[in-house]
């Protein structure tokens, strides 16, 4: 083996060691039947009603899955799409899963960045997707964005030590997050041998 050969082999075994101990930290839940299930629904639902989009936000994107799905079923063209979640931890796990789009000019990327915080200056996006507005403990995500932009919104009647937001049903949850104009508004049931739990969603014009 040449040296050039070695140098290979020992950089990829890093690169490759650095990506499990990521793996390592990603909590299983953001892959279980309710987490991907809730996130087709809204790609179903979204490419619906949009053939493209140029920028998408996506609110408590975690680990990027939501970003993986999008992009990976391509039924709609999106320019980039921007994933901001608290946990410090998500952003480099969110890179690694979307690397394919993160190394294609940025078409993904994870920040960490507190959602009620963000400003719109500088930057406008077409959609923002927010599928964890039960952990939210304020509404200044919601009211921070400007009138006019397109929101995809879920939450569910989950009972959960992590949950801030409860909604009892459907009305219950839409009338938390008054829109303009609602293009869809719709629940999903979730039902396993021992539990079950209801998905709320609204996609629409703030």
């Amino acid at each position: 083996m040449s040296l050039k050969e070695s140098g290979v082999r020992l950089i990829t075994a890093d690169i490759m060691k650095n990506k499990s101990s990521q793996f390592h930290r990603v909590h299983k839940d953001a892959f279980s039947s309710g987490q991907i299930g809730s996130k087709l629904w809204l790609c179903e639902e979204l490419e619906k009603l949009f053939n493209s989009i140029d920028t998408v936000w996506i609110y408590g994107g975690w680990y990027g899955v939501t970003g993986f799905l999008l992009l990976t079923r391509n039924h709609i063209k999106i320019k980039n799409i921007k994933s901001f979640d608290l946990d410090k931890d998500c952003e480099s796990v969110a890179d690694m899963i979307n690397e394919n789009w993160v190394i294609d000019n940025w078409r993904f990327k994870a920040f960490t960045n507190n959602c009620n915080n963000l400003t719109f200056e500088s930057d406008t996006p077409d959609l923002i997707i927010n599928t964890s507005t039960e952990h939210f403990n304020n509404m200044n995500w919601f009211n921070n964005i400007p009138k006019g932009i397109m929101v995809a919104l879920q939450g569910n009647n989950m009972p959960h030590d992590d949950h801030v937001i409860h909604s009892a049903n459907l009305k219950q949850f839409v009338d938390c997050y008054p829109l303009s104009k609602i293009l869809y508004r719709g629940s999903k049931d979730f039902v396993y041998p021992e539990w079950k739990f209801t998905r709320y969603m609204i996609i629409g014009r703030k």
